[in-house]
């Protein structure tokens, strides 16, 4: 046999997609009454976080294309969480900045994320997040250090 099932589910490729999963669907439980993604919450702490960033410099952050992150703020700003203005030195980019609705938001759902986050650390330990978060931030940086010459 090539390889087997226990091989194939052990695999970095599912684990990390299932791990996406269940964070995703803890994260939705615990911002259910704010219909907010962690995607818009990230979105929605960066701009915070970078008053005025310029929405493609918002997708890099996030690791979001060009389209999904006009999407993301398309829908943040039309519930009145931030607000887009032209750059004057560059008429095609757009500053972020968000508005006092999406200063209450963002403690709201940095609530509840800290709600989800703290339900992992129940299954893991807090060592084992800690460990967890460094071998994610390892491993997401593979392709990084692959680009630099």
């Amino acid at each position: 046999m090539i390889v087997t099932s226990d091989e194939m589910l052990r695999t970095h490729g599912i684990l990390l997609r299932r791990c996406q999963q269940v964070a995703l669907a803890i994260f939705t439980q615990e911002a259910a009454e704010y219909e907010f993604s962690p995607t818009q919450y990230s979105a929605l702490a960066f701009i915070h976080i970078e008053p005025g960033i310029h929405q493609n410099t918002l997708g890099e952050r996030i690791a979001l294309d060009r389209s999904s992150v006009t999407k993301c703020v398309e829908g943040i700003e039309n519930r009145g969480l931030i607000r887009r203005e032209v750059d004057r030195r560059d008429k095609r980019a757009r500053l972020l900045y968000i508005t006092p609705l999406g200063e209450e938001m963002l403690e709201n759902v940095t609530a509840a994320s800290a709600r989800a986050r703290g339900r992992i650390k129940d299954v893991i330990g807090e060592d084992g997040y800690i460990k967890f978060i460094g071998a994610l931030q390892a491993f997401s940086s593979l392709l990084d250090e692959e680009a630099t010459p």
